[in-house]
């Protein structure tokens, strides 16, 4: 617990700003698509997607708790050092994206970036399923135990 919170609540915000990330994207390339002036779409686009990395960014101090808790227990599967690793890749490129206009600032660029995010996210959307399941039947475990001991 950290300051109060449960680990699965942890998982629960950041996944849920992983997801809030994921909308301003889309609402991002929406306003690109839809404008009527190219210049003022870029701009929209830029504004929108900068507002989504900083939910992404935020999201990490939420994830790298529950990421360290299961290396330091060395019970930390395959597909989360996977995850981070796609995913400091990911967040060093957008990063590279909000605060610069590089001329490798392509379309292809970006869309090598929207791989990149896309595939970190389903990876924590899975890690996410498989632990919130495992510490929900572990709590559950541990209810009905303390219920048979009561009643002992």
């Amino acid at each position: 617990m950290v300051m109060g919170v449960g680990i699965n609540q942890l998982r629960e915000i950041s996944l849920g700003l992983q997801a809030s990330t994921l909308l301003t994207y889309i609402f991002g390339f929406t306003a690109l698509k839809l404008s009527r002036l190219k210049k003022d779409g870029i701009l929209r686009h830029g504004k929108i997607n900068t507002a989504g990395y900083t939910l992404g960014a935020l999201s990490l101090l939420f994830m790298l708790y529950s990421g360290i808790r299961l290396i330091i227990a060395r019970a930390a599967p395959l597909i989360m050092y996977i995850h981070g690793f796609l995913g400091i890749i990911t967040l060093a490129l957008s990063s590279l994206f909000v605060a610069n206009r590089w001329s490798w600032k392509t379309v292809r660029n970006m869309r090598i970036l929207l791989v990149l995010f896309l595939s970190t996210f389903s990876g924590g959307v899975y890690m996410f399923s498989k632990f919130y399941k495992r510490d929900a039947l572990a709590k559950k475990r541990s209810i009905k135990k303390k219920l048979a001991a009561k009643r002992c």
